[in-house]
Formats: C-alpha cells, structure tokens, sequence
C-alpha cells in the first residue's frame, strides 16, 4: 500500500471576490467562507470533505490553512493560523511546508470547496497520481463534456489534444495537486496562482492579453531578485511570452498536454530539476472523474453537491 502523502487544504476566504460570470448574479454565488457552508445534510463542507479525505486512506491527518477563529469550533484537526486573501495564505502555506516537511517530500494541496468520495479519492490517486509520482509536480485535469458537470457546467474548460493525431479533450482545471517545493520556484507559482485565480471567471479571448500583462509586471519583481543575485532577468518576458505561445497554440486547436507540461516545467520548476521524472518534472494527467472540477462556487453547486 502507497505511504500516505501530508495533505493541506487552503480554507481562506478573498475580501475581493473575482468578477461574476456570465449569466449569472451576485446574489447566485457563494460569499465569504465558502468552507463554512452547510450543505444540505446540515454539515459544514469543510467537515465532510476531511471526513472523506480521512476515509480515502490516501492522506494523513489533513491540516487547515485558515483562520482560527472560523474552523476551531467545528474541526478536531490542526489548523495553521492565517487570515487573508490568497496571497496571504499561499505565502504562509509555502513556509509552512518548508518548516513542516524535508523541501523534496510530496505534500498535497488540496481546495477547501470540492467533493469527491473516498472511492473516487483513492481511483484518482491510484490511476493518476501514483503513476507519475516522481514528478515535483503533478495535476489532474478533468476530460468532460460542459452537459455533464450540471450546475457546474458553466465553468471555463480549455480544449487540448493528448497528441498531435488524437481527437481533441475538453478539460477543466482539477482541484488536487501535489508538490515539491524545494523542486519549484515558489514565488512565481504563487504569483501566476493569484493571478489565474483573479482572472478565473472572466472571458477566455480577452483573459490571456490580461493575465500576460499582469504577470509582466509582477515577474520584474523576480527578474530584480535575479540581478542581485548576478542571475539573468528572464521571468518578465519569458513566462508571458510562453504563455501566450501555448495560448495562440490552443486556440489552433493544437496545443498537446505535453506541450502543456513543457511549457509549465520551463516557468516554474528549477533549473536543477528540469531533468528529473524521467525529463517530466511536471505532470498533467486527464481524468474522467467529475468532481476534482467542481469546486463549489454558487449556490446551485452547494445544493448538488450531496446528489
């Protein structure tokens, strides 16, 4: 049997919610401590998710990046004390695993507003993750057609190809990965999260100009770090200009998920990993189980999400 990976769940709440999406209000969607919602057993979800990551086998005790003051009434599990938005608790969370667990140890990081069985759980983890559990960072993506996700069929899917000669996928981003910091270049993961997570409900043909030109300006600040180190600026143009490459390349219809990989390994995994895993330090891997895309973001999805 696989030994059980540490997982962290972000269970923070952003005082600046993202633009609402397309068709629907403000009053539709869920505010605040998403984790806090009771769902429609009574239950609060951050509750019935650790009951189910604990349940699953796969993982230790699950530890809260949140606030105190929010989850101590209700969980019995450790809860690192943070309040903020994402950047906070994504900065807090880096350091913490640093502390917690050796730079090059696998630690899941895991949405506090998703929930999948214990069966699937372990289905994921056994034919996605255990698979490709050399790199320093791998993430499921969720090949599904929109009718199926019902109420969360109105989230953003991105459309790549397993090869050049395959049929086309229809993938939403997952809500599970597993890293290892020391292998990644934390900062700039943690920038480009922040900036996608800003972005995330905005249309796709006019997202990508903006998150390339938000990322230019948040990348000099690493390319500054680089010059006082005697090191090459290379992150503001670099990782942008990847961006929109493996952007353009998509909408072509021609954009790989190893392409995709290649292209993600670049920014973000240190030069001295790049040829570790076989040559793949990152690894995407496309699942058909639903619920590692939908996370749980309007009241809709909170009402479905025992069925």
């Amino acid at each position: 049997m696989s030994e059980k990976l540490p997982i962290i769940i972000l269970a923070g709440s952003d005082p600046q919610p993202g633009p609402t999406p397309a068709d629907f209000t403000q009053n539709d969607m869920l505010s605040g401590f998403k984790a806090m919602c009771k769902l429609p057993s009574g239950v609060p979800l951050i509750r019935e998710l650790i009951e189910r990551f604990n349940a699953s086998g796969r993982f230790k005790q699950p530890i809260i990046i949140g606030p105190r003051r929010v989850y101590e009434r209700i969980l019995n599990c450790e809860i690192v004390d943070v309040e903020g938005n994402l950047a906070t608790t994504l900065k807090h969370t880096h350091k913490f695993i640093t502390q917690r667990f050796h730079h090059l140890d696998p630690v899941a990081i895991s949405a506090c507003d998703i929930l999948p069985t214990p069966e699937e759980i372990r289905l994921l983890l056994k034919t996605s993750y255990d698979p490709n559990k050399d790199s320093q960072f791998w993430w499921q993506l969720v090949n599904a057609k929109p009718e199926l996700l019902n109420a969360s069929s109105w989230k953003q899917s991105y459309q790549l190809r397993p090869d050049n000669d395959q049929a086309l996928m229809n993938l939403y981003p997952g809500h599970l990965v597993v890293v290892r910091v020391g292998a990644l270049r934390m900062r700039v993961v943690n920038s480009i999260l922040q900036i996608t997570y800003w972005y995330r409900n905005r249309e796709l043909r006019t997202r990508h100009v903006q998150v390339a030109a938000e990322s230019f300006y948040r990348l000099l600040a690493e390319d500054l770090r680089s010059l006082l180190s005697l090191r090459l600026p290379l992150f503001s143009v670099s990782i942008p200009i990847r961006g929109l490459l493996a952007y353009y390349k998509m909408v072509r219809k021609q954009l790989t998920l190893r392409e995709f990989e290649h292209h993600v390994a670049k920014a973000l995994v240190r030069r001295t990993f790049r040829n570790s895993a076989q040559g793949r330090p990152v690894r995407f891997t496309a699942t058909n189980i639903l619920a590692f895309a939908k996370d749980i973001d309007t009241k809709a999805e909170l009402e479905e999400a025992e069925k």
